[in-house]
């Protein structure tokens, strides 16, 4: 019995073990939602619109591109019937040499920030054709930001 003494709340009643238990769970989503706040950049938050990318994801590939997953989300108004795709996750490799674009991956989902499953795919999405990043845009200034890192 010695040896297992280094395990906290051993003797603990149960209920001394439940609130240690609720204690750290609701720290750790605590935290796990501020680190998911703190990954996520915001490019543009209009009114209808908000386009973020994961920091996270950025993966630099040889010899000059960097891959990285976007984030659409669409925004309710309230007189408005609501939308069957609420937000659209794209899977974006940029050619940091040529200012140049592909998408690799498009999702679309039922609910905001990708959250639930995704929604019923009619088309692949991928299309490696290096498309050049429009000036003035979100995903210019995605593009910038990424190449950067």
């Amino acid at each position: 019995m010695t040896h297992l003494m280094w395990v906290p709340c051993m003797g603990c009643s149960l209920f001394q073990k439940t609130s240690f238990f609720i204690l750290f769970a609701t720290l750790g989503s605590g935290f796990a939602f501020a680190q998911l706040n703190d990954d996520l950049v915001t490019v543009l938050d209009g009114r209808q619109v908000s386009i973020s990318y994961f920091k996270s994801s950025i993966k630099a590939l040889p010899p000059d591109w960097k891959k990285v997953w976007t984030i659409t989300n669409r925004k309710q108004q309230p007189d408005s019937t609501p939308e069957r795709i609420q937000s659209i996750r794209r899977n974006i490799l940029f050619n940091c040499v040529r200012n140049t674009y592909s998408t690799l991956a498009v999702v679309n989902y039922a609910e905001p920030n990708a959250k639930g499953r995704p929604s019923l795919q009619t088309e692949t999405g991928f299309e490696l054709n290096d498309d050049p990043v429009p000036e003035g845009t979100p995903l210019a200034i995605i593009y910038t930001q990424v190449c950067s890192s």
